[in-house]
């Protein structure tokens, strides 16, 4: 089926299908009607029989069918099945190169599937002929084959231009066979009014200016009948001029596309100058990027050394830390609390510090967990002011107003103060703990003497 019949202008479907149909033998339009069920019922409605002097009353039946269906294919590829064959010449023309290899071959050269049908402009040409251009509307319309553009120019061009002309001389020729018609009536006319002349010689005058008016009107149809002929010559000669133009717009394109091969050959010549040096440049940065890792194994290898360097490091202070401990879990405190001499600068502060902090009744200061752990909750105090005091701005708003906000932290102002204070104390409470408890003697020992022995031992 066309697939576009707007693309054909000038080529009416419905037509080209009557004429399909009109050219179907009897036996295939018989055969035909009675597999279709339907279409049959429709033509045997009435009492008629499959007669074939009923042949064109069963043929608008099937138009108007094939209408109905929008000529689809499922519709139409049967009726074009039993007409394709009729036309012998065309038919085993078309067939022959199908069925050859040198349609084989261009069909693998074009990459068609092997259900496609096309001609070569050439193969086109030479069995293309004007006579069979109502062959070739059928074939335009109803086959299976692919037409080019061109192709279906020449079909539609050739056809618009031979209709006009086959209208006009058919016009001619039913003026002509009237003429003739009319001249015969009036020669029988003629004849039996001699045989009636003795009637009058009145009547016979005016039979002879009859005579010669339908001979003057004879003459004017010979007259338009050379006239025709001259436009058709005319035509010709247009027809020829329109292909002197097209072989110049031909020969035109085929510069402009030599002109952008030339175009296309120096971009890809430069293209590949451009993939040359970029691949110069990715050879040099493959050798880079061997360079790179050779660099980055060693700076590994080098990693790896300092890290169980520091690991070795971190096990000596942790060892140092160890012995830190044990120096401090020697210590008797209880002694050495009872023993020590504090300076008064440092029996002040102490003495401060009590008053300050919550203790028991029986005024003994205890700690909650380790020393880092209360030391560590007296800056938590302190980070947590140091927040309070950088967010103000915010949480004024939040609290109301700035005095509710200031007057909420001022005790937080004294706890950190205290706590200050308790830190410096103990800081200076460990020095002097430390440095009246312990001989600096000792440490160079490898193992430590019991220092509460130790020491009275030194005072003794």
């Amino acid at each position: 089926m066309l697939s576009n019949p707007d693309s054909a202008p000038g080529i009416r479907i419905s037509e080209e299908f009557a004429n399909m149909v009109g050219e179907l033998p009897w036996p295939s339009l018989r055969d035909y009607i009675q597999a279709n069920s339907q279409l049959a019922k429709a033509c045997q409605l009435g009492g008629y029989r499959l007669d074939p002097k009923f042949r064109k009353r069963f043929e608008g039946f099937v138009l108007r069918e094939a209408e109905k269906a929008e000529f689809s294919s499922s519709f139409c590829n049967p009726i074009f099945a039993q007409w394709y064959p009729v036309h012998e010449a065309l038919y085993h023309a078309l067939e022959d190169y199908f069925h050859s290899d040198v349609y084989k071959a261009y069909r693998e050269e074009q990459k068609l599937p092997e259900s496609a049908y096309a001609l070569p402009q050439d193969v086109f040409d030479r069995i293309f002929r004007v006579e069979d251009l109502d062959k070739w509307n059928i074939l335009l319309c109803f086959s299976p084959m692919q037409f080019t553009d061109a192709q279906l120019k020449q079909v539609v061009e050739d056809a618009r231009g031979n209709d006009q002309l086959l209208r006009r001389v058919k016009e001619l020729e039913e003026a002509l066979d009237v003429a003739n018609r009319e001249t015969a009536q009036v020669v029988a006319e003629r004849d039996r009014l001699r045989g009636l002349a003795d009637g009058g010689t009145e009547e016979l005058q005016e039979l002879r200016k009859a005579r010669r008016d339908l001979q003057n009107e004879r003459n004017d149809l010979i007259n338009k009948f050379d006239s025709s002929q001259a436009e058709n010559r005319r035509i010709r000669q247009q027809d020829v001029q329109r292909e002197q133009d097209t072989q110049q717009r031909l020969a035109e394109v085929e510069a402009a596309r030599q002109q952008e091969k030339s175009r296309f050959d120096g971009l890809t010549a430069r293209l590949e100058k451009e993939l040359g040096e970029w691949r110069t440049r990715y050879e040099l940065q493959r050798a880079e990027d061997r360079e790179l890792k050779d660099t980055l194994q060693g700076v590994e290898t080098a990693r790896n050394g300092e890290t169980a360097r520091a690991k070795k490091a971190e096990a000596k202070v942790a060892e140092l830390y160890r012995f830190v401990d044990a120096i401090l879990q020697r210590i008797d405190w209880t002694q050495i609390g009872k023993k020590m001499q504090l300076t008064p600068s440092l029996q002040r502060q102490f003495n401060s510090v009590l008053k300050k902090l919550h203790y028991e009744e029986d005024l003994s200061l205890s700690l909650e967990g380790t020393l880092p752990q209360f030391a560590g909750r007296l800056m938590d105090q302190e980070k947590k002011l140091l927040d309070l005091v950088a967010n103000s701005n915010t949480l004024e708003v939040s609290h109301g107003t700035v005095e509710e906000f200031w007057n909420g932290i001022k005790e937080s102002f004294d706890d950190v103060t205290i706590g200050l204070e308790a830190r410096l104390m103990l800081l200076k409470l460990l020095k002097e703990i430390f440095y009246q408890v312990v001989d600096m003697e000792d440490l160079e020992k490898p193992v430590l003497p019991m220092l509460a022995a130790s020491r009275t031992a030194r005072q003794g």
